[in-house]
This record gives structure tokens, C-alpha cells and sequence, in this order.
């Protein structure tokens, strides 16, 4: 149950939350009236702040008469920023060089990615397109060694991806190429899904073998390929400083591709994500906060673009930073 905040108690949480996202550090209640140009007494303000910490919304802060927002406190601020947000693109993503048409997709991503862990100075992640959803002009199996498929996926809009599948039995060259331009020239247009959905008929004629080789490609496709950089900025998270095994734990999380998915499934079914604290779905992330949002290809959300930062981050600044690069990557894959 959401507790029902009255003006003044809405109004000193801002505060308080803005004071300590913008200078990292608490303060009392005569310099934030002051600070904010509020029109009631220090007296006033640390009696609302009282009724606030026992709300759950504040807390004291270490080695300070101040007190800090709890996560509950900042997702209760955020919550009332993000239903008016409205955001400022970056220009920066505007000027990255990506026209050129040697780049594979890959090599964009990155490219963009880099520019969200410079601009953000936190932990960044982008994960690649889902192409089970995106739509076929070309799909080609090429057998690349035994019990080994390569499969390249071309979509509508040129983009490119390719999985390597491993197979119990060995399918014979002829049968590979077959396979291939059945699939390209009686279902361009369609998803792999959809492939997936309608195919039965060719595959009882190809005894299963065929059949087996799509499913593991379509397993394949739906698992998530995430590029994560912005690492070495772990360092200058405060929740970490003076605590090296904390610090250790939270970049082997970090560097856990398998681990990062967890954080993934839960921001790709939303336009925009923010999660808090104990809202994160990973243990070694409970003290830091996380901020993301879908890009899509043909209206569906195929990816995720992110920063993993410190709970006190300028949220609406990342925002920025994250919607900019999200709108490139809706450029790109929708060309």
C-alpha cells in the first residue's frame, strides 16, 4: 500500500532527495531551507523529516546530523519525475561515426555503447537485437565442421547476425543448402518465430533432422548477447570505497554475462525502467540502482540499453543519456 503523502511531507522528500542526488552528501534541515528558499522554519522541516523516517522514506546518514532518502524515499521522487519526463537527446550520439557501411552491427553497438560509459561515467550495458523477432530476407546454413552449423541470419532492414549451432548428427552439405533456400524463398518477410510456427510439413518430409537444427537455432537466437562497459567505474561508486570484498563481488557480477540476464529480463518488457535498491533481481547489486530502456525493431522491444550506477545517481540525467542512445539504435536497426 502506497502511503498518502500530504503537500509539505511531497515537497521535503524532493528536497531531500535532489540535495543528495546533486551534492552526495546529506544535510540539515536549516541549510536545505535555506538551500531550497523553503517558507517554513528549520523546526518545521526536521519535524516533517521525523514523520518521513518513520514513513520508511528517510534515513539517518553515517557520521551526520543529516538524513538521506531510502530507496523507498528516491523510487517515491523518481516515481513523480518519470510521469512527466519528457527527455533532452544528446547531441553526442548525433556525431558518432556509424554511416560507414563496413561497420558490422556489432562494431555500432559498441560504438554507442562507449559513448553511453563516457557520458554517464557508470557501468553501462547494451544487449544485441533479439532476431527471433526480427523479419528474414536471407537465412543460410553452412556446415563448418562436424556436428557444427553456421547459421547467418539476414533481416529486412540488412542486419546481420550469426550463431554457430552444434548438431548430434551430421547434416550433408546438399542438405544444408536445400534447407537454406527453402526457408529464403518461401518464408522472406516471415520471423523465425513464425518459421517455427508453420514449417511442419517440409519437416516431416526431412525426417526431423532439419526440424532439430531450427530449433537450436531459435534457442540459440533467444538468448541475449550483452555488451557491458565502464567496469573500471565501480571504483568511484561510494557504497564500495572501503570494502574490497563487496567491490570484488560486484565486478565478477558484473563480468557475469549469464548473471547480467537476470537484470536484462527484467527491463526488456519496459518502455522505461528504473529499479532500487532491493528491487534489482542480483544480490551483489541491492546497494546501487539501475536505469534502462527498450529499444525496438518494427515496434517490438528486441533490446535493452542501460547504466548501473550508485543509489544517489542523477536519474534524470541518465535518462538523457540512455533515451539518446536508445533513439540511435532505433535508427539503425529500423534503416
Amino acid at each position: 500500500m502506497v502511503d498518502k503523502l500530504n503537500e509539505r511531507k511531497i515537497l521535503v522528500l524532493s528536497v531531500i532527495v535532489d540535495n543528495y542526488i546533486k551534492n552526495k552528501q546529506p544535510a540539515g534541515s536549516r541549510i536545505l531551507t535555506k538551500r531550497y528558499n523553503l517558507d517554513f522554519s528549520p523546526a518545521t522541516m526536521r519535524n516533517v523529516m521525523l514523520d518521513l523516517e518513520e514513513l520508511g522514506y528517510l534515513t539517518h546518514a553515517h557520521a551526520s546530523g543529516g538524513k538521506i532518502p531510502t530507496p523507498k524515499g528516491i523510487k517515491f521522487y523518481l516515481n513523480m519525475i518519470l510521469s512527466n519526463f519528457n527527455p533532452k537527446l544528446k547531441e553526442e550520439f548525433e556525431k558518432l561515426p556509424l554511416n560507414n557501411a563496413f561497420l558490422t552491427l556489432d562494431e555500432k553497438m559498441n560504438r554507442i555503447l562507449d559513448a553511453v560509459a563516457d557520458m554517464s561515467e557508470l557501468v553501462s550495458m547494451i544487449t544485441l537485437p533479439d532476431f527471433t523477432k526480427t523479419r528474414i530476407k536471407n537465412l543460410q546454413f553452412i556446415k563448418i565442421g562436424e556436428g557444427k552449423v553456421l547459421c547467418v541470419l539476414v533481416s529486412d532492414t540488412n542486419l546481420m547476425d550469426t550463431r554457430v549451432v552444434s548438431m548430434k548428427k551430421d547434416l550433408a552439405d546438399a542438405e544444408l543448402k536445400d534447407f537454406s533456400e527453402y526457408i529464403t524463398n518461401e518464408y522472406k518477410g516471415y520471423t523465425l518465430e513464425e518459421v517455427k510456427d508453420s514449417i511442419e510439413d517440409f519437416m516431416a518430409k526431412q525426417k526431423g533432422d532439419c526440424d532439430a537444427l531450427l530449433n537450436k537455432l531459435l534457442t540459440e537466437a533467444q538468448s541475449p548477447r550483452v555488451l557491458v562497459d565502464g567496469i573500471k567505474n565501480v571504483f568511484n561508486y561510494p557504497e564500495f570505497e572501503k570494502d574490497l570484498e563487496k567491490l570484488k563481488k560486484l565486478i565478477a557480477t558484473l563480468e557475469d554475462k549469464k548473471k547480467l540476464l537476470e537484470l536484462i529480463k527484467s527491463a526488456m518488457n519496459s518502455e522505461r525502467l528504473i529499479l532500487v535498491g532491493d528491487e534489482l533481481p542480483l544480490d551483489e547489486l541491492k546497494e546501487l540502482g539501475f536505469v534502462s530502456s527498450s529499444y525496438k525493431y518494427r515496434g517490438v522491444n528486441v533490446g535493452v540499453v542501460g547504466v548501473v550506477g550508485p543509489i544517489n545517481m542523477d536519474y534524470e540525467e541518465m535518462l538523457n543519456i540512455i533515451e539518446s542512445a536508445k533513439r540511435k539504435i532505433d535508427e539503425i536497426i529500423n534503416a
